[in-house]
């Protein structure tokens, strides 16, 4: 078992590193889209279509690599890695926690706070198991839903409110 933390780094605001992994670069004003650079591969990853939840990492030719379905009812969704079917299911229902999970062997969590200095706890069942560009993917993709969710009852908040 193996914990890490996705943290800011000194000299860029918008980039952030998983030490021994790779690094996640935010783009954008809303920061809604990443560059990924791990393990020798440069991918992007950002929310596909106009209005859409889907969020794809693509790689300089424009070949998909990975693709994260939200559900539409729970929290979480699927995740298709070149035909590897994976899932990020809730693992908490007050924090915005995930488990990796294929079938159901656990491989990684994910507990996703705000966009601060270090937004995101990696923690990985089996090391070396995930490749390293998917293990920032899937925290990109953890810190997308806990914004999404914030955004959410924020929203919800200002509707009771009013």
């Amino acid at each position: 078992m193996s914990e890490l933390e996705l943290t800011r780094a000194s000299d860029d605001r918008r980039t952030y590193v998983l030490e021994g992994v790779g690094s996640l670069r935010l783009e954008g004003w809303s920061g809604r889209r990443a560059v990924i650079e791990a393990g020798g591969r440069r991918l992007e990853a950002a929310r596909a279509g106009f209005w859409q939840r889907r969020i794809e990492a693509t790689d300089s030719a424009g070949t998909v690599a990975a693709t994260f379905a939200p559900r539409s009812v729970r929290r979480g969704g699927e995740l298709d890695v070149g035909g590897r079917a994976l899932a990020l299911a809730p693992a908490s229902t007050f924090r915005e926690r995930y488990v990796l999970v294929e079938g159901e062997r656990e491989l990684a969590s994910f507990d996703a706070r705000s966009w601060g200095k270090r937004p995101v706890t990696v923690t990985l069942a089996e090391p070396g198991a995930l490749e390293a560009w998917l293990v920032l993917f899937c925290a990109f993709v953890a810190r997308s839903l806990a914004d999404d969710a914030s955004s959410s009852a924020g929203g919800a908040s200002a509707a009771a409110i009013g």
